[in-house]
């Protein structure tokens, strides 16, 4: 499936090469990469977003536990970036793929240097209608290995679940036999945690792996977060936003 938005594409096409590239329109208003624009970011001359549009998403920058994972957490989730995972996702505007880890896209690459990436599943439905898989596609400038170990058994959006049926996630998500994991370690990456339950899920069915797992999400819902926080659990995490 195409992308909606031909001006996007043609911006892409121009910069998703080389993401220290100079844009210079804002992939998501078109308005001046520069406007509202704080001083590192004008020097660093490396954005996707300008300034007015950055300035409405909350860096949260930590990391939490689920049993014995660390858990990294860069954004709160908020209507700004529901609304732009939402474009990207569900209005196939692929265009928008460098956005989203680009503020530490080179962190990614050089902490983790080591690791080996894996996604966590979408259905065979959600593939099929959008023709992307939508984490895939944010990392595509990650130099890391990715792998895509899990399916899942049905449309099962996390999200739009109570408590109790979150809890049958694990029914859900299954182990491909046909993809075996490297010998390195591993680094679970989402885009969205709401409640904790895929990531832990995941991580509970690679628990054989014998070496070390961490995960990542680009948000974190503020119900969880604060969930964390009351138990205590919230840490500053080992980098962050540039």
């Amino acid at each position: 499936m195409q992308p909606q938005n031909h001006f996007y594409q043609t911006l892409l096409h121009r910069h998703s090469q080389d993401e220290s590239d100079i844009v210079e329109h804002c992939l998501l208003c078109f308005q001046n990469v520069h406007k509202q624009e704080d001083i590192f970011h004008y020097v660093k001359r490396s954005s996707f977003l300008c300034g007015a549009c950055r300035k409405q998403l909350e860096p949260l920058c930590k990391s939490t536990k689920l049993d014995s994972l660390q858990l990294s957490m860069l954004y709160r989730y908020n209507d700004f970036l529901e609304s732009m995972i939402f474009q990207f996702k569900e209005g196939r505007d692929i265009a928008l793929r460098p956005v989203f880890f680009h503020e530490v896209m080179q962190e990614l690459n050089d902490k983790f240097r080591q690791y080996a990436i894996v996604l966590m599943p979408s259905s065979k439905e959600k593939m099929l209608e959008r023709g992307f898989l939508p984490v895939r596609e944010m990392l595509q400038a990650c130099k890391l290995e990715i792998i895509e170990p899990f399916y899942k058994t049905s449309n099962h959006k996390q999200s739009l679940q109570n408590m109790q049926n979150r809890a049958l996630i694990s029914q859900v998500i299954q182990r491909r036999s046909d993809v075996s994991l490297p010998q390195k370690p591993l680094l679970l990456v989402d885009d969205v945690c709401t409640s904790g339950s895929t990531i832990l899920c995941a991580y509970r069915k690679l628990l054989p792996h014998t070496y070390k797992i961490e995960a990542l999400v680009l948000a974190a819902h503020p119900l969880f977060v604060e969930s964390c926080d009351e138990k205590g659990l919230l840490k500053r995490m080992r980098f962050s936003i540039l």
